[in-house]
Parts: structure tokens; C-alpha cells; sequence
């Protein structure tokens, strides 16, 4: 370390800084981990952090980057010890990376009990935790550091301690952005467990989030049910938001949005937040919030704009993904079945983004695990498919999957590869004119994405062992050859053309 020591004697005495900095990290790279570990700790570093008032950008930038290189090698109750009080002045420093360098740091104490009680009880946390209403690019890390630490039961009494939560309200009241900032935090720790969210709403830091629903400001509102979408995810988030009435009030919310149109913002949130727990719940749910259904179902009309429809269409297929989904949704029947008709035009008419997501919903929706096939189930996504697509169903796809564009043609492979899974699917493909054909052309996909997709839909076709039957002998064989040969076999050149390169 006498090399190191005598750099950073001669770093205090430099007019040129840069020139004794530039040497730091090799002579740092020199030694094995093992030993700077050992020995770093002899070394006092606080002239490298004096480097850090500066306004020279570069100066400034190597410094947090050695830094943060021979900080890792300092055990943290040392680093606290030794650097706690310089690390605390770096969280305000005006250039946002000696913050983060510091946040960094902080992170080290977050996924042990003793070193969050550690550092818990020294100055800097309560300032890190002010430091929630900096700029992002340092809020983001206070943000990580205080999740991180809120993991464990203990370690979430401390970030929510008498200490914390008065800075906490006090951040929240800087402006909305950093309240909404605050709240998620508060919606993430939630969603760790029942005793981690009991303690946040003990805490009050539940209620704002609800209130907000209630405020002029839409995208502030939008922010809010974004935020409830994520809370809903869990089971104990969702029994807290009907334990609130949380869901008539979003129902209510989402009947205004239909007649008023400063509130249509809010829309693709609502139908989210009500898609997202319909998913968990099912039947329940559309037996309860009929207007929730009642808008989904409205908006796949072509009268709506391309991208509520498609929003639309994710959210049925992402409630139908599920065997308790499809049957929930074929029990409204003929309105649900009208509905799904107006697939077909936003597949063949929408934006390339619009049919790709249409496409991707609907195979979600006619998906159907092995032993979930019965003749019922499979006789239902059957009816759905030529319901959605039409009469030519098949020639539709088969026309798309022409078409140059990859991510057209994966959507359209994920779609094939569903089907082929399900007896009226495979009887679809293989007897679609020209398509086992142009299934079996290797010329047809050079991207691995592509070659990929395809020769799923390939070996679903194979593994069913009902190609022979459905479409004869020579197809089959064709069919069995391209799985064996896998996804990325090159023809070979054929002897005629070798032939005639010759001649």
C-alpha cells in the first residue's frame, strides 16, 4: 500500500490533480481483492473525498469513480465509522453523482438487520431519507436503499420508525411528483406481505394514496391508479382496497370517464386496474363491476380509437388466459362473442403495434393447456377464432405472415403455435393452401427469432402425431425431417447449381 499512500500525499499537495488521480486505479489493480480488503483499511482515503469540492468535471468524475471502486473493499461498520460524517456532507453536494455515490454505500447496510440498525441510528439516514425529494437520479437509489432495507420485518420498523416517518410526511409535501414518489415506496413495501403492509397503513402512508383519487389534477390521479393497480397485485393489497370500498370508487370513476372527455386520460388506467384483479378473480369480478365490462366490451368497437380497442382486447385475453377467465367470459354469451368480431378489422386495417398486441391478446385467450382439451373447451376457442378473425380466418393470417416485418410474423407464429396445440387448430394450419409449404421453407426466416418461431409451430405439429392423418404421408415426413434438423439448418447447396456456377 506504499505506493498508494504516497500518491495520495502527493494528491494533497497537487495543484494538477488529475495527474496523481490518474494513477490511483492502477495502482489500486495491482493488489488482489483479498488484499485490498485487508489492507484499504489503513489507508485514510479523506484526501480523495477533498477532490470532490471541486467544479472540474473530469476531476470530479474520476474521483467518484475510484471512489466507488476502493469503498467496496471497506467493511461497512468501518466506512461508517471512518467516512460516515464525509459521506453524510456528500449528500449535498450540487452534482448529483456525489449523492449517489454515497446512496451506494448506504446500500450495503440495507439486507442485514445489524447493519440497518446501524446506520438507522447515525445522522446520514435521516438525511438519505430526505434526499427522496432530490433529483431523480439520486431519489431512485434513496429509493432502492430504503426498499431494500424494508425487506425484512425489522429492517421496515426502522425505515418506518417515530424517527423517519416525520421526514417522511415532510418530503410528501413538497409537491405532488415527490409525494406520488413517496407513495410508491410505500405501495412497494406493501406488496412484501400482510405485516409489511399493516405496518405502512399504520403508519399512514396508505390514505394519501386513496385521497388522491379524489383531487382535479388527471394526471396526478393517473399516477394514483397506477399505483393501486400495483398495490391490487397482491392479495393482501386488493382485501386492503375492498376493506376501503377502493373498487366502487374506481367503478365510479370509470362510469364518468364514458361521459366526460377532460377524464378519458384516466381510461387505459381503469381498465387495467379492473383487467389486473379480473385475472385473479374471474367470475367475481364480472358478476360485480358489470361497468367495467360493459366498458371493455364497448371499446373494442371500431368506432374507438386504435389504441383503446387494442387495450381492450389485451385486457380479454388477459382475464380469458385462464380456464376460470374462458368461461367466465363465455357466460355473458352473445355480447362478449360480438364483441370479439371486432378483431378481425384491427388485425387487417390497425397500425403494425395495434395487430401485433391484438394478435398476442387473442392467442391468450384461445390458449388451452393439454389437460384443460376437452371437447367442450376446445369446442369454445374454436368458435371464438373464426368468431374474431371471420370467415377467412386462416387466409388472413396466412397473409400477414408474408409480410416484412419480424414482429408481425412472431405475433402470427405465437398464434400458430397456440392452435397447433389444439386439434381444430392443427387441421386449420396443415390444410390452409400453400401454408404447410411455406411453414417447411427455410428461406422464409433468416433471425434467429424468427427461425425459432417458426419451428415451434413445426414441432407442435410433429408432437401431436396428427399430421399423417390430416394432411397425408408426404407432408408428415417433411414435417418430422424439419424438427429433426432443428431450428437453424442450411440447405445445402444442390449439385445443379454447383453444375451451372461451372459451365
Amino acid at each position: 500500500m506504499d505506493e498508494l499512500t504516497d500518491i495520495l500525499e502527493k494528491l494533497s499537495l497537487s495543484e494538477n490533480k488529475s495527474d496523481e488521480l490518474n494513477r490511483i486505479k492502477p495502482a489500486l489493480a495491482k493488489f488482489p481483492k483479498e488484499q485490498l480488503a485487508r489492507d484499504l483499511s489503513t489507508v485514510d482515503l479523506a484526501v480523495l473525498f477533498d477532490c470532490l469540492n471541486t467544479d472540474k468535471e473530469q476531476q470530479l468524475e474520476r474521483t467518484c469513480e475510484i471512489l466507488e471502486y476502493a469503498l467496496q473493499y471497506l467493511d461497512p461498520v468501518l466506512l461508517l465509522q471512518k467516512y460516515g460524517g464525509i459521506l453524510q456532507k456528500g449528500l449535498s453536494h450540487k452534482d448529483p453523482r456525489v449523492p449517489v455515490l454515497a446512496v451506494k454505500q448506504l446500500q450495503r447496510f440495507s439486507q442485514d438487520d445489524e447493519l440497518s440498525s446501524l446506520v438507522q441510528s447515525h445522522p446520514i439516514f435521516s438525511k438519505s431519507v430526505e434526499m427522496l425529494a432530490a433529483d431523480l437520479s439520486v431519489s431512485s437509489q434513496v429509493f432502492t436503499f430504503l426498499y431494500q432495507m424494508s425487506e425484512s420485518l425489522k429492517g421496515v420498523s426502522l425505515v418506518l420508525s417515530t424517527t423517519t416517518l416525520p421526514i417522511l410526511h415532510a418530503v410528501m409535501k413538497h409537491n405532488t411528483t415527490i409525494q406520488i414518489r413517496v407513495l410508491e415506496l410505500a405501495v412497494k413495501i406493501s406488496q412484501i406481505s400482510q405485516e409489511h403492509l399493516e405496518t405502512v397503513e399504520r403508519n399512514g402512508l396508505l390514505k394519501p394514496l386513496l385521497d388522491l383519487l379524489n383531487i382535479d389534477d388527471i394526471l396526478v390521479r393517473l399516477s394514483a391508479i397506477d399505483l393501486l393497480t400495483s398495490l391490487a397485485y397482491t392479495q393482501q393489497g386488493l382485501r386492503y382496497l375492498e376493506a376501503h370500498n377502493t373498487l366502487n370508487s374506481m367503478e365510479s370513476i370509470l362510469k364518468t370517464c364514458r361521459s366526460d372527455p377532460f377524464a378519458e386520460t384516466l381510461l387505459p388506467g381503469l381498465i387495467k386496474f379492473f383487467g389486473n384483479i379480473s385475472h385473479l378473480r374471474p367470475k367475481q369480478m364480472l358478476a360485480q363491476h358489470p361497468a367495467f365490462l360493459d366498458t371493455v366490451l364497448e371499446l373494442t368497437d371500431t368506432s374507438y380509437d386504435p389504441s383503446l380497442r387494442t387495450i381492450a382486447f389485451e385486457t380479454v385475453g388477459h382475464i380469458g388466459v385462464s380456464l376460470q377467465g374462458k368461461q367466465a367470459l363465455n357466460a355473458i354469451g352473445n355480447k362478449f362473442i360480438n364483441s370479439i368480431e371486432k378483431l378481425e378489422s384491427l388485425v387487417r386495417d390497425a397500425a403494425t403495434e395495434f395487430r401485433i398486441r391484438g394478435m398476442n391478446a387473442f392467442s391468450s385467450l384461445i390458449k388451452l393447456d393439454k389437460e384443460n382439451q376437452s371437447e367442450e373447451f376446445c369446442s369454445m376457442t374454436e368458435t371464438w377464432y373464426h368468431a374474431a378473425l371471420g370467415s377467412r380466418a386462416m387466409a388472413l393470417l396466412h397473409g400477414v405472415l408474408k409480410q416484412p416485418f419480424l414482429e408481425l410474423r412472431l405475433a402470427v407464429y405465437q398464434m400458430y403455435a397456440t392452435m397447433a396445440r389444439q386439434g381444430w387448430g392443427r387441421r386449420e394450419i396443415l390444410r390452409q393452401p400453400g401454408l404447410p409449404e411455406l411453414l417447411l421453407d427455410r428461406e422464409t426466416e433468416r433471425d434467429k427469432d424468427g427461425m425459432d418461431a417458426k419451428y415451434e409451430v413445426v414441432k407442435c405439429l410433429a408432437d401431436s402425431g396428427e399430421t399423417q392423418h390430416i394432411v397425408g404421408q408426404d407432408i408428415a415426413k417433411k414435417v418430422h425431417e424439419y424438427v429433426k434438423q432443428g431450428p437453424y439448418f442450411i440447405l445445402p447447396r444442390s449439385s445443379v447449381a454447383l453444375d451451372g456456377g461451372e459451365s
